[in-house]
């Protein structure tokens, strides 16, 4: 035979050789991948209550992921979640074995600080959520002002972990929108920190969810120690009838809508992601081991007994919510983002 023939033939075995491998490793059950594998849950921020969640999901969801892999949870705080979310949508491996508690701002500060963010929220593949998580404006009762209307005449010290987070972007909003005069302290590593803090009386208080006081300090809620100026909600929460939720403070139409866009991002909550690029059917697993997780007694009575809400939403509706947070009308993304300019001197 001819060497230009068999060098032709031995190219032909070869591309066959390597597309019969490709679809192998496609075509690899679940259970064989994560089968004697490690699978690492990130956490955006330090200890706190988006840790304490991580840390109960992954004490369980291992038993229910085909292959049973071992679970560990690793804190990478940085940037307001930024760090995080950028590291895994670029240096984290693609195949199921890298997961993400982001910050539930996670789609909104891709809109909001496009010059940080090296990822696509909607590209990711969401796994669900563990709870929803309406935001709280709270201070510490010994605070100088303890309602709306004295926010917007005093100045009232609150906690941040940094500029992608709700910590930071709700009351800078507010205070662009409605006139309060919160100020922002960043720089903290977590809502621990930022909880001793206010217990301290280093600061006031802090924009956090709800769910996060009752997780981690409920002895602050039986011993009535807080007060609530405002629900980043559209609606009063049945935890918090009596305090205003923030889209009800607005005087305008355009005032609504700003505001609006801050509760947004609420049913992310507590959510958790694999990167793009993940094999469907891992996705799939994925999946159906968080659903299956949440809805455990084992899960369910543990989670209730450290104080956590459980309202787990699918991943497929987070999936959903995320793409339309990210389709925001512009002209009301651009409203945001000058409150926030002018909060920085228009930095």
């Amino acid at each position: 035979m001819p060497i230009r023939s068999m060098l032709a033939v031995a190219a032909t075995l070869a591309g066959f050789l390597l597309s019969a491998v490709g679809s192998f490793a496609r075509a690899e059950d679940p259970a064989d991948f994560f089968r004697g594998k490690t699978v690492t849950i990130y956490v955006a921020v330090g200890p706190g209550a988006y840790d304490l969640y991580a840390r109960v999901l992954a004490q369980y969801m291992a038993q229910h992921i085909p292959g049973q892999p071992n679970l560990i949870v690793n804190n990478m705080p940085g940037g307001g979640g930024i760090l995080a979310a950028n590291y895994i949508a670029n240096i984290a491996p693609k195949n199921g074995t890298a997961l993400l508690v982001p910050l539930k701002l996670v789609a909104m500060t891709q809109m909001l600080e496009p010059t940080n963010v090296k990822y696509d929220a909607g590209k990711f593949n969401w796994i669900g959520s563990m709870v929803d998580a309406p935001g709280v404006i709270m201070v510490w009762h010994g605070s100088p002002g303890t309602t709306f209307a004295d926010a917007r005449k005093m100045e009232l010290m609150l906690g941040s972990t940094g500029a992608g987070a709700e910590t930071m972007i709700f009351p800078t909003v507010i205070n662009n929108v409605l006139a309060t005069k919160f100020k922002i302290i960043s720089g903290f590593k977590g809502m621990g920190d930022i909880f001793l803090a206010i217990e301290r009386g280093e600061i006031h208080g802090v924009s956090t969810v709800y769910g996060s006081i009752a997780g981690l300090k409920p002895d602050w809620l039986a011993d009535k120690k807080l007060r609530f100026i405002t629900q980043v909600t559209s609606q009063r929460t049945r935890e918090l009838p009596d305090t205003p939720a923030i889209v009800e403070l607005g005087n305008t139409a355009d005032e609504r809508a700003t505001l609006e866009f801050l509760t947004l991002s609420n049913s992310l909550g507590r959510a958790i992601t694999a990167p793009a690029g993940v094999p469907e059917d891992r996705v799939a697993a994925l999946r159906k081991a968080f659903d299956t997780t949440v809805n455990s007694k084992a899960y369910i009575d543990d989670a209730k007994s450290k104080g956590m809400d459980i309202n787990p939403i699918p991943g497929v509706d987070i999936q959903r919510d995320v793409k339309r947070h990210i389709e925001t009308p512009k002209e009301l993304v651009a409203k945001v983002k000058a409150a926030l300019a002018a909060a920085s001197g228009g930095k």
